[in-house]
């Protein structure tokens, strides 16, 4: 098996002995096609992480955490009068 440096030597002399201005023109087009897909593909590949940090993540989106304090006003403000049970019973009918 040849090693891709031998691979890329033989398509230099490949392409140093072209003679056809069209098939130079045709080589360019798909090499442009080529880097595009690469650049596109490279915003992708970023290194896996061997430990899940759930915090990181949540330093990268920017979480915000609910206001507790918010949340109890709104509680307080509705006043619910049914048990917990009974309107989780509501939730799944």
């Amino acid at each position: 098996m040849i090693d891709i440096a031998e691979r890329k030597l033989e398509l230099i002399q490949e392409v140093s002995q072209m003679q056809d201005e069209q098939d130079l023109n045709q080589l360019e087009t798909t090499l442009r096609t080529i880097r595009g897909r690469q650049e596109r593909l490279s915003k992708y590949r970023k290194p896996i992480l061997k430990k899940f940090d759930p915090e990181a993540v949540k330093r990268r989106h920017q979480f915000k955490g609910q206001d507790k304090e918010a949340f109890m006003q709104l509680v307080r403000k509705i006043n619910v009068q049914e048990p917990l049970e009974e309107l989780l019973a509501m939730l799944s009918r």
